[in-house]
């Protein structure tokens, strides 16, 4: 009879196990940012239907356009949007879902964030101020930028929507780390894909990258995550193409529907030789949080 009992604990919690979700979440400081450096790996999570992939947006980038400039920021999230639905499309061709996504707001922290999701994947777009390339902002929004709000430098950082403000470094960051508690519903893993902060891996990149990367590996602290996989960007489009095949058609199809969100959207389209210099170019690697203090 214990034997039996000890059977059956085994298999419910096997059971468990095999179904326990892991949370795939990659931050983009822009909404089109993970198509070109964070794919296919992207890609190949959301294979996994019992992942869950997180595309969480920090800033609107709006180019200090704000709501104004034919709403510049919205042409980027659909971007983001179609990018998204291609490639759960491309994984399930049969999925027959259309362009309808499931858009809701959520309450986290006492802040209203806007939420997509869409088969297995979740957006997020915080649309806090694009924060020019240095961090010093846009005259618009009074140069208010991530970096500076993380330097302390201003004391509040507001939505470019105006659908919330921040009120300081730990608001936000405990913001994030309970946005991500709600999504994994604290089963399995929760792993962040981020950009590379090391300068000499990673050089040039935009402060907004940068910033947003630092301050998720404070919300990885928080939930006691023991590592993070860090992306160089900017620089890579002068590395050889490393994703071939099938993967470099994904970062091929995946950066024309975010191109095509723009020009629908009457603002220049993004496929253009610029861009798509880093087509086929995903350069990463896994590192401990503990390892990340002395880099």
């Amino acid at each position: 009879m214990i034997r039996m009992i000890c059977i059956l604990l085994f298999l419910a919690l096997g059971t468990g196990f095999l179904h326990s979700q892991n949370t795939q979440v990659y931050v983009s400081a822009h909404p089109d940012d993970w198509q070109l450096f964070m794919n296919p790996n992207a890609y190949k999570d959301l294979q996994n239907p019992e992942n869950k992939v997180i595309f969480l947006h920090t800033t609107a980038g709006d180019a200090g356009c704000g709501t104004g400039c034919t709403s510049y920021y919205k042409a980027r999230e659909e971007g983001s949007l179609r990018a998204i639905r291609f490639m759960c499309n491309a994984i399930n061709h049969q999925l027959k879902q259309g362009t309808d996504m499931n858009k809701t707001h959520v309450l986290i922290n006492g802040h209203l964030i806007l939420r997509y999701s869409y088969a297995n994947a979740v957006a997020y777009f915080l649309r806090l101020p694009d924060g020019n390339y240095t961090g010093v902002g846009y005259p618009l929004h009074q140069h208010s930028s991530l970096k500076y709000f993380y330097e302390g430098s201003v004391p509040e950082l507001i939505a470019i929507d105006q659908s919330t403000a921040y009120q300081s470094l730990d608001d936000l960051v405990t913001t994030l780390s309970e946005l991500l508690n709600y999504e994994s519903n604290g089963l399995g893993q929760v792993s962040l894909n981020i950009a590379e902060t090391n300068a000499e891996r990673n050089p040039e990149d935009h402060s907004d990258h940068l910033t947003s990367s630092f301050i998720m590996q404070k919300v990885a602290r928080k939930l006691g995550l023991e590592s993070v996989r860090l992306y160089e960007e900017y620089a890579t489009n002068k590395k050889p193409i490393n994703s071939f095949d099938a993967d470099f058609l994904i970062s091929a199809g995946t950066w024309g529907a975010t191109a095509s969100g723009l020009s629908d959207h009457f603002h220049n389209s993004t496929w253009d030789a610029g861009h798509n210099a880093w087509i086929g170019r995903q350069y990463f690697r896994e590192v401990r949080l503990a390892e990340l203090e002395n880099d």
